[in-house]
């Protein structure tokens, strides 16, 4: 009698728990929508390039703009977007201001670079709130 009472209050609590594990596998996860990502070029002005000129927010010559759209999910001096299931890091551009953001916004970050980049991260040089 001295070891099946504690054998049967084992099962008991092993059978509790694991019928609490499988509630939770089927409660169904909530869903949200998918972020957009454009990589259409923002229009430019009609007047010459001047390959060796340097745009003032980058730095950097010349660069394509692209935008992409996602949720915050961290800013520091840098930020960190999620958009379709990755995390994608922009260094932020001269005078980028994140006044009035906050992690788990909606953005469309317009930035120079390539995404994925690890070593040279492309810049984001304006982010708006969707």
């Amino acid at each position: 009698m001295r070891r099946t009472t504690p054998v049967l209050l084992l099962l008991a609590m092993m059978l509790g728990l694991s019928a609490c594990g499988n509630a939770a596998k089927n409660t169904p996860a909530p869903t949200t929508p998918a972020p957009v990502e454009t990589t259409t070029p923002v229009e430019e002005s009609t007047a010459p390039a001047d390959e060796t000129a340097v745009p003032a927010e980058t730095g950097k010559p010349n660069e394509e703009e692209h935008a992409i759209s996602g949720i915050i999910n961290r800013m520091d001096d840098y930020l960190v977007l999620l958009a379709n299931d990755e995390y994608q890091v922009f260094d932020l551009g001269q005078g980028v201001s994140t006044d009035g953001l906050e992690e788990g916004d909606e953005v469309t970050v317009v930035y120079t670079g390539t995404l994925g980049d690890e070593k040279t991260p492309p810049v984001a040089i304006e982010i708006d709130k969707s």
